[in-house]
């Protein structure tokens, strides 16, 4: 099964465990009904019962009541409804409502059951005749009719006006269950496409990285390629001075991938926590200054420098604090417009020294700003720096986060579109 399809089998797990709940719920509900209904059914022959009796013995007090021949049976429900029959056929004696709801009453206080009811007294089809109160509802729940009559013309029935408490009270606990259940599949099910959505966004971005290291990469090993073909030919053999620029051409895009190298090792022993650092206490304005130097001295344009260091020294792994600083002033030159502004200064506070490189520059919109600082970050974007003329792909911001991190700090952004950006580097006070 292909990656992509997780995307519909993660819903369509959490909508079959939802229908499978559902139907259990379903099922376990229309059993309490049954169960509520029967208990509260299973009193209502004796209270015909009861009623029927004290008829009897006011209407025939002395008589012998002969009832027709049972159903097949010597049951209570057939009993009654042979001498409701017989009081009603040879005596005129119909049944009381008002009698049989109070012993229904009594009979349900007894057995601890729901007293809101209306007895109701029907015909063979189903049609109220009569009801001993106005209190049921279509939601009330009704129990199976009781005959009494032997032709099943007229029967009586309970209606449960509120069932609804008690029903609450036997499924709250399986309503909660279910309710845990669903909300942890749910949880499950969101992580999980939030994860697939995560891995092919990285996906994604790890082919956007490979597609531009390799671009970047194919620039110094081509001039690389094209000096030693160039030198090897022999056609530079009496002109010195080409010769050694050649040389210095092959020395540099060299240096340059051997470097870019070195930072993609370094970034990796970050990744895993397996870089030592070697943290001791350095003077910041000689490191500053030489960095400001050597930008000068590498770049093709002037460069306005405005250096305000009023901090003495701090405690940090000189080499990669020198690094992260030359990161961010590569950044600064790279990404300014014709004239090129970078100003440089620090602050004291309580738990950092902040190092703060600004440059005013093309700026970065806010959507970038969330990602800069991801190993991938900029790969995502390269393809449009690049046709702007932005060489690189993303490791040195990367890198610059993992050494603050390693050292315990931190590195922050804050830019404007088409205005500045400044980044400032937290380097904590204590070792």
């Amino acid at each position: 099964m292909q990656r992509i399809n997780y995307k519909y089998v993660a819903p369509g797990g959490l909508a079959m465990v939802v229908l499978l709940l559902g139907i259990y719920m379903w099922m376990t509900y229309r059993a309490t009904v049954r169960d509520i209904t029967e208990r509260a059914a299973a009193q209502l022959p004796w209270a015909v019962f009861y009623e029927s009796y004290r008829r009897a013995d006011i209407v025939a007090p002395n008589d012998t009541i002969n009832m027709p021949e049972l159903r097949g049976n010597l049951s209570l429900a057939s009993s009654v409804e042979g001498m409701c029959d017989v009081l009603s056929r040879e005596y005129h004696s119909e049944l009381s409502l008002d009698t049989v709801a109070m012993f229904v009453d009594s009979l349900l206080n007894v057995t601890h059951q729901n007293r809101d009811f209306t007895l109701l007294e029907i015909d063979g089809q189903g049609n109220i005749l009569r009801q001993s109160n106005e209190r049921n509802t279509p939601f009330s729940l009704k129990t199976q009719p009781l005959s009494i009559r032997r032709d099943r013309s007229k029967a009586v029935q309970l209606t449960l006006n509120n069932p609804y408490p008690e029903l609450l009270r036997h499924l709250s606990p399986l309503f909660l269950i279910s309710t845990v259940i669903l909300g942890f599949f749910a949880v499950i099910v969101v992580r999980l496409l939030r994860f697939i959505d995560e891995q092919e966004q990285m996906a994604e971005l790890r082919n956007d990285f490979s597609y531009a290291m390799v671009h970047d990469m194919k620039s110094p090993l081509s001039s690389i390629i094209m000096g030693a073909h160039f030198l090897h030919s022999g056609k530079v053999d009496d002109k010195p001075q080409i010769k050694e620029k050649y040389f210095s051409i092959i020395e540099d895009e060299a240096e340059h991938l051997l470097a870019l190298v070195n930072k993609l090792l370094t970034i990796s022993k970050l990744e895993n926590k397996k870089l030592i650092l070697n943290k001791e206490r350095i003077d910041l304005e000689p490191v500053i200054d030489d960095l400001v130097e050597k930008a000068k001295a590498k770049s093709e344009k002037p460069i306005d420098f405005t250096v305000s260091i009023n901090v003495g020294s701090v405690v940090a792994d000189a080499q990669h604090l020198t690094e992260a600083v030359s990161n961010l002033i590569d950044n600064a030159i790279k990404y300014s417009k014709d004239e090129i502004a970078i100003s440089i200064s620090t602050q004291d506070t309580d738990k950092y020294v902040l190092l703060k490189v600004r440059d005013a520059g093309i700026g970065i919109s806010k959507e970038e700003q969330r990602i800069i600082f991801d190993k991938f970050g900029r790969a995502a974007v390269h393809e449009q720096n690049r046709k702007g003329g932005v060489s690189g792909f993303g490791l040195g911001l990367n890198y610059v986060d993992l050494v603050m991190k390693a050292h315990g700090g931190k590195v922050t952004v804050e830019s404007e579109k088409d205005h500045y950006s400044e980044f400032t580097l937290y380097i904590p006070k204590s070792v």
